[in-house]
């Protein structure tokens, strides 16, 4: 493409920083205010070596072109780096950000009310990804929100209570839906029992095991006639 008349053209300094416009600058006034401090330097390495008359320039010069090259080099790399890390920090591009698989295919299914056809396509994902544990609640929850096949939904959740990879909240969250599920439609009460044993084992000192405590206490009175928790 054919250069416009009067473009302006930017200075070889202003470029090579990169496109921020400021780094090329700054090494060049860097290296030019250093440059004095290597020549010096230089000089006085010239005379501990004992080198004289014409060989003086030439150590002074070579060590304050080598500590330029040197300082430009670092500087550069330093530079461009802190302008990735900033672009990162202010245009993130996800790639730290982990991953959260969407299902809007699945949730389409169930919002028109093909429940069946969601369902067999969540257990589809989970036998291709066992190891997903967000497909596993979701296909517990839709289980449950729908009232089929509980004992399903039971199977679910304890994947996700046994699954290494499994993330605490989603522990906490299976474990909750399981005491849902004893004390509502499999009327288990000891089960229940159990599971909020294990959620206060498992989450000592949370506000979720506070509850667990209280909902214990009373599930023993009403149930075994048991006095209040230890």
């Amino acid at each position: 493409m054919p250069k416009q008349p009067g473009a302006y053209k930017r200075p070889w300094y202003d470029r090579i920083g990169g496109d921020d416009g400021a780094t090329g600058p700054v090494l060049f006034y860097a290296i030019l205010t250093l440059t004095p401090a290597f020549i010096g330097i230089g000089y006085l390495l010239a005379r501990l070596l004992g080198v004289s008359g014409i060989g003086v320039i030439g150590v002074m010069l070579a060590v304050a072109t080598i500590a330029d090259i040197v300082v430009f080099t670092v500087a550069q790399h330093f530079a461009r780096s802190g302008a990735k890390g900033f672009t990162r920090f202010t245009h993130p591009d996800g790639s730290t950000t982990p991953y959260q698989r969407q299902f809007s295919y699945q949730e389409a299914l169930a919002a028109k009310g093909l429940v069946v056809e969601a369902l067999a396509s969540y257990e589809a994902e989970i036998v291709a990804a066992p190891g997903d544990v967000e497909a596993i609640v979701r296909t517990a929850d839709l289980y449950l929100t729908h009232r089929t096949r509980p004992d399903r939904a039971v199977e679910l959740l304890r994947m996700v209570q046994r699954a290494p990879a499994a993330p605490p909240e989603k522990v906490l969250y299976a474990t909750h839906r399981l005491v849902d599920l004893y004390l509502g439609p499999l009327d288990d009460s000891g089960k229940a029992l159990v599971e909020l044993r294990r959620l206060i084992d498992n989450f000592p000192g949370s506000q979720a095991a506070r509850f667990a405590r209280d909902a214990l206490a009373k599930l023993k009175r009403e149930h075994h006639g048991t006095g209040p928790a230890d």
